[in-house]
């Protein structure tokens, strides 16, 4: 499930950023996220969630009531708005829940690691006495977003300009 390389354009007359190089920021971001999923009628819905950066690609966690995961599995195409390493990023692509027993197990340390919160892997799912500060109540649900485009948007010294990096299907 980790995607390949993407190709980079520039969006401006600067030089485009280096995947390579951005990959390591991504990994290491514990801000807040902002996704955004459509409701039926194309209105957006937009929630603060905290998701970590696993095997290349971005990952979040909701309980199964809430309005996201409905809408969730209704419509997929989402998009993630963050800041990590001097820029503002958006991510856009298809959110896919994962049950995988490993795959959960290493979204739930990378929760630990970068944000101290320690949920337990249960049986395809997050679970704990401990809440998600963003997902609802326990058990949680686990998606990924498989990224179909990327946008960097530098707003301090970096080396390249603003970026758009395209994920071929």
């Amino acid at each position: 499930m980790t995607p390949q390389t993407p190709r980079a354009e520039a969006l401006t007359g600067g030089a485009p950023g280096s995947w390579a190089e951005i990959l390591p920021l991504l990994e290491s971001c514990t801000g807040t996220y902002w996704l955004s999923v459509p409701h039926a009628d194309q209105r957006p819905h937009t929630r603060p969630v905290l998701a970590v950066w696993v095997s290349g690609q971005p990952w979040f966690a909701s309980g199964e009531g809430t309005v996201k995961a409905g809408l969730l599995s209704a419509a997929p195409q989402v998009s993630l708005a963050f800041q990590a390493g001097g820029m503002d990023l958006v991510v856009e692509g298809s959110a896919q829940r994962v049950a995988d027993r490993d795959r959960v197990r290493r979204v739930a340390r990378a929760y630990a690691e970068r944000y101290g919160w320690a949920p337990a892997a249960g049986d395809g799912e997050l679970t704990g006495a401990e809440g998600a500060p963003t997902a609802g109540p326990p058990p949680y649900a686990v998606y990924t977003v498989v990224p179909t485009t990327v946008y960097a948007f530098p707003f301090d010294d970096a080396t390249h300009g603003p970026t758009r990096w395209r994920f071929d299907p």
